[in-house]
């Protein structure tokens, strides 16, 4: 099973795999600042990948719409975790 960790609290959960890292995190109590129920439209919950970056799928349509987002920026309710990846929230 994947795991996710977050930073910086060090939170971390075993999920099943294609979860997103928002539901991961509320799974944590960890705060992604999602505003609009996962729907990509708030653009509040970006995390940064630091570790596992090829573990997560392609960045969905909404995510390359939001032009200042980083190689290493995720919207936390659009990516899905294959595997073991490491975040921060900000």
């Amino acid at each position: 099973m994947p795991k996710v960790t977050f930073l910086p609290g060090g939170e971390s959960v075993e999920i099943d795999g294609e979860t997103t890292i928002r539901e991961a995190a509320h799974l944590v109590e960890v705060s992604v600042h999602d505003r609009c129920g996962g729907m990509g439209a708030c653009c509040n919950c970006i995390v940064t990948v630091l570790e596992g970056l090829e573990n997560i799928g392609p960045k969905s349509v909404v995510e390359e719409a939001v032009f200042y987002l980083s190689p290493e920026d995720r919207l936390s309710c659009q990516c899905r975790i294959t595997g073991d990846v490491t975040v921060k929230t900000i």
